[in-house]
């Protein structure tokens, strides 16, 4: 005998029946026979009759007989294993995904990568890190067929399947921004950052420009396309020595080439506008809203008014008027009347600092407490002092011969006032160049600041995401890690997304945060049986949850 319980829905209202019953079969097939009927009931109390009538009812009543197992955090990881559902991630990349080696099948190779998102996600590490984390996690529930935990070859080796397969991949990310994340692939926005090694021995790190100011360590160069809401559809891996501007042609070939996009508007950053990827732009019959580099926007305004009061205000302190086009070419001159006045104080600040410098070097020359014995290591000095911030390329310095300092000569500088006031006059602005004839300007000023959504996508995948420190060595090894953390902030990009649709002024972050108080508990019955039961679902926790589209938190299997 159980008790079964019947909802119907009236006036918009649940209502709960509930019955003794017991099972039989006739003619083959499975009936119910009531024995007491016991009318309507509230949830709770269904519930209780429920377990009232459970066969395991002693089992409830005498918890000495039941042993509770672990409790881990659930709600964060089933969260993100819901996200993997929605988009079907893991069952395309079965279908698509082919192998490399003998070793590792698609299908290991997959429990492995979704595995490292979670990983990467929840608590990043490094990849032995995780082979002892998965013990104290749900993460073998989510694995196909039931598969136990991998070596920490196995992961290596599935960080080459994945590197094998990123184009696919790609392709994937951006099908499913587009019809499932309604992102629209009119405006694509494209930046690079590097990101730096541990070790020497990886073949395509190199010493370049370092964006995380670490010139002393080799590194790689990361190029990132995104949607307007950051949803990423491509990532390329460079050698650490290359240019932002080399990349760009590239970029836009492969987006015609393997995507499903015919035209679209390319937003890139100032470093990557030259004459050689503008035309290429043009002939691919392409779109572009890129800013003029500062030496190109000194030499364009020369002889044009700067004033606030002759321009359009876009925004709060923005304000935008376009300049004669030019074959084609439009300008638009931004100006941002708050940055003005900081770029103004930051600099004065770092002249008076750099003239403090030379005039506490120069009155300590020939003293006993100077180190300074030559004109060379006084100029030595010098660079020193001009390389400590910007405004050094402001400042004129030499000796001069002088009887009455012991060493002979002296330190004269004098500031470039004319440079001075040069640069000072753009203070606060930038312009936009397009080929896009049919944006205003609000429109253009908004789109380009939307490129910070690739700044924002950098920021998390090396903050939160801890794409470094990097230790391997093999290329495909360094390129499967990076294309990794590109998944793991995909993830985190629908969450982002989900939360801002449904009005949630919350993070990815914090949203993962206090899902995770929700734990899963294991219980052992006296048979021998194994179960699961969730920790209490607070109302905000429910809140959450329905508002990016989870009715209910299912169970694992108990297999």
């Amino acid at each position: 005998m159980f008790i079964k319980i019947t909802p119907r829905t009236k006036g918009g209202k649940t209502y709960y029946y509930a019955e003794l019953v017991e099972a039989y079969r006739q003619e083959g097939k499975n009936k119910h026979r009531r024995i007491l009927y016991l009318g309507s009931v509230d949830e709770v109390i269904a519930a209780r009759l429920k377990i009232a009538f459970s066969k395991d009812f002693d089992s409830f009543t005498n918890i000495e007989k039941v042993v509770l197992g672990s409790a881990v955090c659930y709600g964060d990881f089933y969260l993100i294993n819901n996200i993997f559902e929605q988009v079907a991630m893991f069952e395309t990349f079965q279908r698509g995904f082919t192998p490399v080696d003998k070793h590792t099948t698609v299908e290991t190779a997959l429990n492995c990568i979704k595995a490292m998102i979670f990983q990467r996600i929840i608590q990043p590490g490094s990849k032995l890190a995780l082979t002892e984390w998965m013990d104290d996690t749900p993460i073998r529930y989510f694995f196909d067929h039931g598969q136990q935990h991998p070596d920490l070859e196995t992961i290596y080796r599935s960080l080459e399947v994945l590197c094998a397969n990123f184009s696919l991949v790609e392709q994937s990310l951006c099908h499913w921004a587009e019809h499932c994340f309604e992102q629209n692939m009119q405006e694509l926005y494209y930046d690079i950052t590097s990101s730096y090694f541990e070790g020497r021995r990886c073949i395509i790190a190199e010493y370049g420009y370092s964006r995380d100011h670490r010139r002393d360590r080799e590194q790689i160069v990361i190029g990132l396309v995104t949607t307007l809401d950051g949803f990423p559809i491509k990532c390329d891996i460079h050698p650490g020595s290359t240019a932002d501007k080399t990349t760009v042609t590239g970029v836009v070939e492969d987006l015609l080439k393997r995507y499903p996009i015919k035209e679209f508007v390319f937003v890139g950053d100032r470093g990557m506008l030259t004459g050689r990827n503008l035309e290429a732009i043009r002939k691919l019959k392409q779109r572009y809203v890129m800013a003029l580099p500062r030496a190109w926007s000194k030499k364009l305004l020369k002889n044009d008014p700067i004033d606030e009061n002759q321009m359009q205000e876009i925004a709060d302190h923005l304000y935008a008027k376009f300049l004669p086009e030019v074959e084609g070419e439009r300008y638009l001159l931004c100006l941002n009347t708050e940055k003005r006045t900081d770029d103004t104080k930051y600099r004065n600040h770092c002249l008076k600092s750099i003239e403090e410098q030379l005039t506490k070097l120069s009155a300590g020359l020939g003293t006993t407490n100077s180190h300074v014995a030559t004109r060379d290591e006084a100029m030595k000095r010098v660079g020193v002092i001009l390389k400590s911030n910007r405004s050094g390329k402001y400042f004129g310095v030499k000796t001069r011969d002088s009887a009455s300092n012991p060493l002979g000569f002296e330190l004269e500088f004098s500031i470039k006032i004319k440079a001075v006031n040069s640069d000072r006059r753009l203070d606060g602005t930038f312009v936009i160049q397009t080929n896009q004839l049919t944006y205003d300007g609000a429109k253009l000023v908004n789109i380009y600041k939307n490129l910070n959504r690739v700044e924002t996508a950098f920021w998390i995948i090396k903050n939160d995401l801890d794409i470094r420190p990097m230790y391997h060595w093999k290329d495909v090894r360094v390129k499967g890690h990076v294309y990794l953390c590109v998944l793991a902030y995909f993830v985190i990009s629908v969450i982002e997304y989900l939360s801002k649709k449904k009005g949630m002024r919350l993070s990815a972050r914090k949203i993962l945060r206090f899902l995770g108080e929700l734990k899963l508990i294991q219980i052992e019955l006296p048979g021998g049986e194994r179960r699961f039961s969730l920790t209490a679902l607070g109302k905000d926790h429910q809140r959450i949850l329905n508002m990016l589209g989870i009715k209910k938190v299912a169970l694992p299997r108990v297999v």
